[in-house]
């Protein structure tokens, strides 16, 4: 799941590419008890956040109607037996005052999930679980601290549901010789994940092998009918022994 808290439902369809460089989805998230804030600056997310949430999710902002109010969300697990990661995108997209603060803190199950904190200013944070979450209980809050003089904000929602791999990951050195072809050849084929597994998503163009107990290794690739022309780049050459 992947919400722009900042935006309203009605004639949203929501975003992905050419607005998000990864061409994740982002929707809507329809609460009658929150309100948006928005810019119409640009934010720092593209190149100074790992995760890369998109400028324009990031330009609004949901707030409670209350004052005093949290932001609370939650979502039901898949199976009892489901873990998820989270992550939250926060942006402060107003110009306070010198009298002004948003300090704010993080529950899950009204434990503290992350200590006080305040947005930066056209500025990108996000704050994840750095361990999967399991047992059935996934209510969050954002609220206000005491000293604040502002409700608190939320820009951006992702969970990820942990799904664990049969199959072994393909070999890191073949990893990153091919990752080297593609952004040397700037190939448009549709090479995402890992390129040996599973099986059945092999990338297109790519031949693996799979010794017993090993890593897949990568034994042949088919380039042609892909408009390349001139020479073999040097840095290709090492990849290739």
């Amino acid at each position: 799941m992947r919400f722009d808290t900042g935006q309203v439902p009605t004639d949203f369809e929501g975003y992905r590419y050419p607005f998000d460089v990864h061409d994740r989805f982002w929707y809507a998230y329809d609460r009658d008890d929150w309100t948006q804030l928005s810019t119409s600056q640009t934010i720092d997310s593209g190149s100074s956040n790992d995760y890369q949430p998109p400028p324009i999710v990031m330009r609004t902002a949901a707030t409670p109607r209350r004052a005093n109010a949290s932001l609370d969300f939650f979502w039901l697990p898949a199976d009892d037996k489901a873990s998820y990661y989270v992550y939250m995108h926060f942006a402060e997209v107003e110009k306070l005052q010198a009298n002004q603060s948003r300090l704010q803190y993080i529950t899950r199950n009204g434990q503290v999930f992350y200590e006080l904190f305040a947005p930066d200013y056209l500025y990108t944070n996000t704050i994840f679980s750095p361990a999967a979450l399991s047992g059935g209980q996934y209510n969050f809050s954002i609220r206000k601290a005491e000293n604040s003089t502002l409700p608190p904000i939320l820009n951006a929602i992702e969970i990820y549901t942990l799904k664990e791999f049969l199959e072994l990951e393909t070999n890191q050195e073949d990893i990153d010789a091919i990752n080297i072809i593609k952004s040397t050849y700037k190939i448009k084929k549709n090479w995402q994940g890992d390129p040996c597994a599973p099986q059945a998503y092999l990338w297109e163009g790519v031949k693996c092998s799979y010794p017993q107990n090993e890593s897949p290794r990568i034994i042949s690739l088919d380039l042609s009918s892909s408009g390349l022309t001139g020479e073999i780049a040097p840095s290709i050459y090492p990849t290739l022994q």
